[in-house]
């Protein structure tokens, strides 16, 4: 009722004074009765399972009423203080929202020091930290951070699938590494899925990719200019994919570890459960779980 006032209030002073006091109000009631700070949220994530020389993917959004009592680069260094000098962490560097084909039909130039990352102002802050590494591939740059940084990006640009073999997502799976959300839900930021979905992409009754790979420009480090060939998602992929699937399936066999911290929720999965799932090919395929909506 209230927001049906709110859409139809014509007044644009009261309409600000009134979403003025929403935000005063949700601000008052979770710093009051939802609030953690970086020692609680170093507590719950380690009671997940976090520890030292992990390798853990983070996917990220960052919300002033989620109760956390601190900034974004905050939970940055909570991540890498629990990891260690032998952990790595890792966060997607995607500088598009829409899809990799739109993107790359507009010919941009990926520049891997300046195109900002569009996965977050988490992933945004990480990218920019000192230290921090990002592969060379136009639509799916990994960023990495800690003592496998440099091996995990890595000839990315030489991968012609950018998820498949060979890429980051793969040597991430060689470290054991495990799939943090932090406020993410999983069917929003689940990027290991490209990486599932290549596994099977045999399996499946279309195309994964587009039928012939796509030019790409790109700037590296040292500001030198080169070009790529990246096979993208088919429109069919895009459109019919549905993360749910793999979730609720991940969550039946009890391979989630969910937990909520204030107004914050935390997901965990380990990679090898994720592809222990997407192994079980002959039943997920009966069971028309392809993650995708068919």
């Amino acid at each position: 009722m209230l927001n049906y006032f709110y859409k139809n209030w014509r007044n644009r002073k009261q309409k600000n004074r009134i979403k003025s006091s929403y935000y005063k109000i949700n601000r008052f009631i979770t710093d009051t009765f939802f609030s953690y700070d970086i020692k609680q949220l170093k507590t719950v994530l380690q009671q997940m399972g976090i520890k030292e020389k992990d390798t853990v993917f983070l996917h990220s959004s960052f919300s002033y009423f989620n109760g956390f009592k601190g900034e974004p680069r905050d939970i940055i260094n909570c991540l890498i203080d629990i990891l260690g000098d032998e952990g790595n962490l890792l966060m997607p560097s995607m500088p598009y929202s829409s899809s990799s084909y739109d993107y790359l039909k507009k010919n941009p130039i990926f520049d891997v020091r300046k195109t900002p990352s569009r996965m977050g102002i988490i992933s945004e802050i990480f990218r920019r930290k000192k230290g921090v590494l990002r592969s060379l591939h136009p639509t799916h740059p990994v960023l990495a951070y800690g003592k496998d940084a440099a091996e995990l990006v890595k000839d990315h640009e030489k991968c012609k699938y950018p998820c498949g073999k060979k890429t980051p997502f793969d040597k991430f799976r060689n470290l054991n590494g495990r799939i943090f959300h932090f406020d993410v839900p999983f069917s929003r930021g689940f990027t290991f899925i490209h990486y599932l979905e290549d596994m099977i992409k045999d399996s499946l009754p279309f195309s994964l990719y587009t039928e012939d790979p796509i030019s790409a420009r790109v700037l590296d480090y040292h500001g030198k200019e080169f070009e790529i060939e990246t096979y993208v998602f088919s429109d069919k992929a895009v459109k019919t994919r549905n993360l749910d699937i793999l979730g609720r399936y991940l969550l039946k066999q009890e391979k989630i570890k969910n937990l909520k911290i204030g107004k914050t929720r935390l997901l965990l999965v380990s990679a090898e459960d994720a592809i222990s799932c997407t192994r079980n090919t002959r039943k997920m395929l009966e069971n028309n779980m392809y993650f995708f909506t068919l």
